[in-house]
């Protein structure tokens, strides 16, 4: 059953399909963040913090953009103090994004540039059109931005390579740096990505949602802080009845 809120004149869509929910950027041509979009954004994921999903995929309505990023428009008629509250409204989008509690997946079915890269770097999978790109592009503003998740997930020399050139990246090189985790069929990145939804949905959800925080918390700890983190989360799905259940199922095969 699918159960969508909003109206097709909303910029940021919701809709939920059993356990899975689907929000879908809707700010024709280019899903550019406004700052209208940006605080949509923020009210779609506030609003998931209160069902109980398996995960979440984000794309961009249509088959060309993504999200091309920031509106440029606004940030020309901004002052600097309003461009400085706007960009603090859109990182904390984004961090909500990114500390989601259910596994999020970006289904990159057209461009991401600038802030739209930052956008699907917050997911915790990337699927991306074989046709699309991405794209770094602050550079050719005079703007800063990208540089820290990049960084984070494909090594500062190739992030330096891809944001100082502001260099358009395809699919296939994508993947190989691991910039995204899989690559999809023209028109197909979203059924890709519910795929992947639907086999996390029939795993245990204790444990999903366990995984993505003991990675994300252990990639900024010391190894053996980090283990110590995985043997708490361990010891803890030990004592699940979850746990008990599917181990007893295991064995009965």
């Amino acid at each position: 059953m699918t159960i969508e809120s909003g109206s097709e004149n909303q910029l940021v869509l919701v809709a939920t399909d059993e356990r899975v929910a689907i929000i879908t950027l809707n700010n024709p041509p280019a899903h550019v963040l406004s700052q209208t979009m940006t605080d949509e954004l923020i009210r779609a994921f506030e609003d998931l913090r209160r069902l109980d999903l398996a995960a979440v995929i984000i794309t961009g309505r249509g088959s060309h953009f993504f999200c091309a990023g920031a509106d440029i428009r606004e940030l020309v008629q901004n002052s600097p103090l309003e461009n400085r509250a706007y960009f603090s409204r859109l990182y904390y989008a984004l961090n909500l994004v990114s500390t989601c509690r259910f596994p999020v997946i970006a289904a990159v079915n057209g461009y991401a540039f600038g802030a739209g890269l930052d956008l699907a770097l917050c997911a915790d999978i990337r699927v991306m059109d074989r046709n699309t790109q991405m794209c770094g592009t602050g550079v050719n503003l005079n703007l800063v931005f990208c540089t820290q998740r990049l960084a984070r997930l494909v090594g500062p020399g190739r992030a330096k390579d891809m944001l100082l050139r502001a260099r358009r990246m395809g699919a296939e090189e994508a993947l190989q740096i691991g910039l995204v985790e899989h690559v999809a069929e023209p028109g197909e990145a979203v059924r890709e990505a519910e795929v992947i939804a639907r086999q996390i949905s029939s795993k245990g959800q204790a444990a999903v949602r366990r995984v993505k925080q003991v990675i994300d918390a252990g990639l900024e700890l010391p190894l053996e802080d980090a283990l110590d983190l995985e043997a708490e989360a361990i010891y803890e799905m030990f004592a699940s009845s979850e746990f008990k259940r599917r181990a007893q199922a295991f064995l009965a095969r």
